[in-house]
């Protein structure tokens, strides 16, 4: 056994606590990946770290040796209870119902680092898109929710998440985890994605509709899923070299922003 892992179970057994399936504790013990994401966020520099679940605390020992103002982000009151007592800044909620105004600390460059939930990875991402809490993510992800983040056109993983993910985040792959890279061991393989937002102001929310509608029958084409004015979006998709029997899965990111932003006009 680990030392991580040996480590995890008897703080465990102190807490008397066990992993809640409800709220996907999956806790990570691998020393190599945990290094790999605090290197990784020690590359970005940031001012502050916001770590979302940090359940028992393989990772988040390693991200105090940072020295970075660390606000922990934890929904378990029994844990949430533990790092306040260890004198860690926690914010007892809902990592999806995070306000922007809890926050707020007078720090410009902020990172978020978290193991999250499978459940609640998707979402988290689309969320955080569109608002500018965090300059930078090191985010854990289930392998194939990995793989539809960096999917590029024409492929089966492409689809909202790509496009969305893509729009706003530079995207790079930090290092992958097996399912014994952590306790209890999930049945999937998962892999850590850094995230660099880009420049400000590259779509609203608005956006998010926009796509949502052109993949809502993802085998129909684009035309047929976006409906509107249909002689203007037809000589839209003309102009960009497609024609009307274009599906959602061939244009790239640019093309829906230019096609989001011409039929909005």
């Amino acid at each position: 056994m680990s030392s991580v892992k040996s480590a995890l179970i008897e703080r465990m057994r102190e807490l008397d606590i066990e992993p809640k399936r409800s709220l996907g504790q999956n806790f990570l013990i691998d020393e190599y990946v945990i290094d790999q994401i605090v290197k990784c966020a020690r590359a970005l520099e940031p001012e502050r770290i916001v770590e979302i679940g940090p359940g028992l605390g393989a990772l988040t020992e390693k991200l105090l040796t940072l020295k970075k103002w660390l606000v922990v982000v934890e929904l378990d009151r029994k844990i949430a209870s533990y790092w306040r007592k260890r004198g860690v800044e926690v914010i007892e909620t809902d990592a999806l119902e995070l306000d922007e105004r809890q926050l707020d600390g007078g720090a410009s460059k902020w990172a978020l680092v978290s193991n999250l939930p499978y459940q609640i990875s998707s979402r988290l991402v689309i969320e955080q898109s569109f608002t500018h809490s965090f300059e930078s993510m090191i985010l854990m992800f289930q392998k194939e929710v990995a793989e539809r983040l960096l999917a590029r056109p024409r492929t089966h993983d492409y689809g909202l998440l790509s496009i969305i993910a893509q729009t706003f985040w530079a995207m790079e792959v930090v290092v992958d985890a097996s399912p014994e890279s952590f306790y209890p061991k999930p049945k999937v393989a998962s892999r850590v994605l850094k995230f660099t937002r880009k420049p400000s102001g590259t779509a609203d929310r608005d956006f998010l509709t926009f796509v949502k509608r052109a993949f809502q029958f993802r085998r129909k084409f684009l035309t047929k899923n976006l409906k509107g004015d249909m002689a203007r979006l037809k000589a839209e998709l003309a102009a960009m070299g497609l024609n009307e029997t274009a599906r959602p899965e061939e244009l790239s990111v640019e093309q829906y922003l230019l096609l989001y932003r011409k039929l909005k006009t």
